[in-house]
């Protein structure tokens, strides 16, 4: 007891401070001699490559952001929520609910904290209403009735906004705040516990992330809890050093919300005995992430939660937090990367403004009050604020004397295959970006190239995301749908339509939930890299197995310049095949501009347009299926030709 004592007592140490121009004193989590990793990563070489050659991008173009920027998205989010404020309570209340939604009041308090402190407002109406927000908050959370029993995200925002406000309320108030956190029972207060579950995921880091501060501030009770989970959570980090929030098909923005959480405890100067594993396994999935974000600044795509504007806000962090550290040791390559990597992620949520200055929480336009694209849990008021949140820590980890340089997602000239949990691949080349799904969960995302970002057109139109079965979360049942990625479908001797988007190697859960799942055995995917330069990648997916009357389908990729070209072909069977392509036709907003001329569809949509084009067969004819689809960025149409053999081939282009 005595040796852990001391074990944990030295987790308040602090060591390896360094001066950086961020609002927190931060410490060097990076690893003794770090460009070690690079060799020793999965991708490794992805990561010297890219340093190589990250002068020779010609076409990079700076966002122009500093990290004003972060203050001028989160006041136009502060002041659309500030009527929604409870005045008797400080509880912001949302404006479709018209409740008070699991941790909107803590996310708003640290945002007028961190607008106050840092003088980009001076608005005392506005104090006046953070205040009366984090009074609310810690009471709350003190009385154990944190809305939608959702304590584990208090701790940390109000943990960070205590030390905003020092100053601007009296001690008698302060010391009474910090009475009141002191007396939380985090065994109590938490819903995701070890007393209390077997396996903790996200809302448990979530919380740890809090729990560090309140224990460097001498606040806390219980000093065993974070240790016990932070050993807990080491279970879940995948060789890239991603972060695993499920046994199975784990959401791909799960990863980054938890992992920046995790980055952010050892910044602050945990240094117990999980420190090592997680230097190096975050480092790692820094790395990882860097390779998988959008030239638009997306995260993947892939799972619950997805094309939620928060998901560039939790990325933004850990970019943030590892360009400060890269430059406090002089290493402005990485630092510059990583910067630019934050910028593209704010840059990414800026697109996304409401007329009343909050956001489009879900990436399309429709009105809050249809919940278009949301999960069960989604609202207006918690995710925008969480955003807020997200934001907020970015900024105080955040060192703006860090240029802008080139990021793995204006290089490109690489290819990030992912046969593990994760199942995906990634590959660019100049900021032409693909993410493909090797094997889906109908409930989120079909099988098959389900992202295209090209340069100069609109991520959106890409398509962005394929189309997944209607799921209805709280029901745990499987609605039914189409199931579509851009890629092929086939029609056997009976004349029956299969899609590749259809099928997966996923067993969990039971596949009797899915209409889709036609197959009597998991196929096996074979993933095969041919090229990887700067000017050119190319890759071959193919999957093998018994998918009605076809026993091996082939997709070879290849991406330039120009854009992508696809080369689709069918082993076994088949009447005839079909090639598939998801037009966005409605943003909520606006419908896209559809030009459909024998070979080829062009979709116009705001800034930008994208074409697709069938290359092989020649003369062939391109068609619209006229059924609406309902997705989560709007409604979707398939654009398809029809391919009397078994081989076809098509490109993608931007403007």
């Amino acid at each position: 007891m005595k040796t852990l004592f001391i074990l944990l007592s030295s987790l308040l140490i602090q060591s390896s401070l360094f001066a950086t121009s961020s609002l927190r004193k931060v410490v060097n989590i990076l690893p003794a001699q770090a460009e070690t990793i690079y060799a020793n990563h999965p991708y490794g070489d992805r990561i010297i490559s890219f340093l190589k050659n990250q002068t020779k991008c010609i076409s990079f173009t700076a966002t122009g952001f500093d990290n004003k920027e972060y203050l001028v998205q989160i006041e136009r989010q502060v002041r659309a929520f500030y009527p929604y404020q409870n005045k008797e309570t400080g509880a912001i209340i949302d404006p479709v609910y018209k409740i008070e939604w699991q941790y909107s009041t803590p996310c708003y308090a640290l945002s007028v904290g961190l607008l106050n402190k840092t003088g980009f407002i001076k608005d005392a109406i506005l104090l006046k209403s953070g205040i009366r927000a984090l009074d609310c908050s810690i009471a709350e959370m003190n009385e154990n009735r944190c809305a939608h029993h959702h304590g584990e995200f208090f701790i940390q925002p109000i943990m960070l906004a205590l030390d905003l406000y020092k100053g601007y309320v009296s001690e008698a108030q302060m010391t009474v705040w910090k009475e009141k956190i002191a007396e939380v029972d985090p065994y109590l207060l938490y819903k995701d516990n070890l007393q209390k579950k077997k396996f903790c995921y996200n809302h448990n880091v979530v919380a740890l992330a809090g729990e560090y501060i309140r224990m460097k501030e001498n606040i806390a009770i219980d000093r065993n809890f974070l240790e016990i989970h932070f050993e807990h959570q080491k279970q879940y980090m995948s060789a890239n050093g991603l972060y695993i929030d499920s046994k199975t098909n784990p959401p791909m923005v799960y990863d980054e919300f938890t992992r920046q959480f995790m980055t952010s405890i050892l910044v602050e100067g945990y240094d117990g005995a999980c420190k090592d594993f997680y230097s190096r396994k975050l480092l790692d999935g820094a790395w990882t992430s860097i390779f998988m974000q959008s030239p638009y600044g997306e995260v993947p795509t892939g799972g619950r939660s997805a094309q939620h504007i928060w998901n560039e806000a939790a990325a933004a962090v850990t970019y943030e937090i590892y360009a400060s550290q890269y430059a406090s040791q002089g290493k402005m390559k990485e630092a510059g990367a990583f910067k630019r990597a934050a910028h593209l992620s704010l840059k990414s949520i800026s697109r996304w403004k409401r007329e009343d200055g909050s956001g489009f929480i879900v990436k399309n336009r429709f009105p809050i009050e249809t919940m278009h694209g949301y999960e069960s849990y989604s609202a207006q008021s918690q995710y925008n604020l969480l955003a807020c949140w997200l934001m907020s820590v970015a900024y105080l980890y955040a060192d703006d004397s860090i240029e802008e340089l080139p990021s793995p997602a204006d290089v490109g000239g690489y290819i990030i295959p992912m046969q593990d949990v994760f199942h995906k691949l990634f590959a660019n080349v100049g900021g032409n970006y693909i993410e493909y799904e090797l094997s889906g969960d109908p409930r989120y995302n079909a099988t098959g190239l389900i992202r295209i970002h090209l340069k100069n057109s609109n991520p959106q139109l890409g398509p962005t995301d394929a189309i997944p079965h209607k799921w209805d979360n709280k029901k745990k049942k499987d609605l039914g749908g189409e199931l579509l990625s851009v890629g092929p479908a086939w029609f056997d001797k009976e004349g029956v339509e299969h899609r590749l988007a259809e099928y997966t190697n996923i067993s969990y859960p039971n596949t009797e939930l899915y209409s889709a799942y036609t197959g009597t055995s998991l196929p096996e995917i074979k993933v095969t890299i041919k090229e990887q330069t700067l000017q050119k990648v190319s890759f071959e997916v193919a999957y093998i197995g018994n998918f009605g009357g076809v026993s091996r389908i082939t997709q070879q990729f290849t991406i330039n310049e120009k854009g992508l070209i696809v080369k689709d072909n069918l082993q076994g069977e088949v009447q005839s095949m079909r090639v598939y392509y998801p037009m966005l036709v409605d943003d909520g907003e606006e419908m896209t501009r559809v030009n459909m001329t024998n070979n080829k569809v062009s979709l116009s949509l705001r800034d930008g347009d994208i074409t697709f084009e069938a290359l092989s067969p020649r003369k062939s004819v391109m068609k619209r299926s006229g059924i609406s689809l309902y997705c989560r960025n709007g409604y979707a149409e398939a654009a398809y030709f029809d391919v009397p053999g078994k081989e076809a081939e098509y490109k993608v282009t931007g403007r």
